[in-house]
């Protein structure tokens, strides 16, 4: 069984954890998503690094990256390794100078923020993504278009589609629903 890589597609306010976010990985060229619910400072390291923020001086996860740097080290892969009572675990794999391999127990939120600055594979066996993962929902079965654009939509069908994208865990769905919804309300 092989490796499967990941890319991080969302990274939403949960609404089934208040207070927390939800962060969305799905597996390349395939439609298996894995859900992870993180806390804000971690939602908000893994934000400014999706969005190619560079604040003035390093936050924790550039200073980590710094230091591997530093030591003339390289931040190879991470990978998730498992998951124990709604916990998942990470493997931070690092090549020192002579290509020697060091894996650093992480959490996942952690490798996954360093992954997405230093743009290296996020990876997961097969075997566990087939036992974790869930089939990613398509836009048909939450939209409801009216004459081909979803804003024709009344807020109370809106909000309903939301409800469903949410029950179906599609949370790119989601995320195009909450942005359609908020800017009705503006006006």
């Amino acid at each position: 069984m092989g490796e499967i890589e990941l890319n991080v597609i969302a990274l939403n306010a949960s609404a089934t954890a208040p207070g927390n976010f939800v962060m969305v990985l799905q597996e390349i060229n395939g439609i298996r998503r894995i859900p992870i619910i993180i806390g804000l400072p971690e939602a908000q390291s893994i934000a400014v690094a999706l969005e190619q923020i560079h604040p003035l001086r390093p936050i924790t996860h550039d200073l980590m990256l710094n230091t591997i740097y530093l030591l003339k080290a390289s931040l190879d892969f991470i990978e998730i390794t498992g998951k124990q009572n709604d916990m998942y675990t990470a493997l931070i794999v690092i090549k020192d100078q002579q290509q020697k391999v060091i894996e650093v127990d992480s959490r996942t939120s952690d490798a996954i923020a360093l992954a997405i600055r230093q743009q290296c594979p996020i990876r997961i066996s097969e075997a566990l993504l087939s036992e974790i993962a869930v089939e990613n929902a398509t836009s048909e079965k939450v939209f409801q278009l009216k004459g081909g654009d979803l804003a024709q939509n009344t807020l109370v069908e809106l909000y309903s589609m939301l409800s469903n994208a949410l029950k179906l865990e599609d949370y790119e769905s989601a995320t195009i629903i909450r942005n359609i919804i908020n800017k009705k309300e503006k006006k």
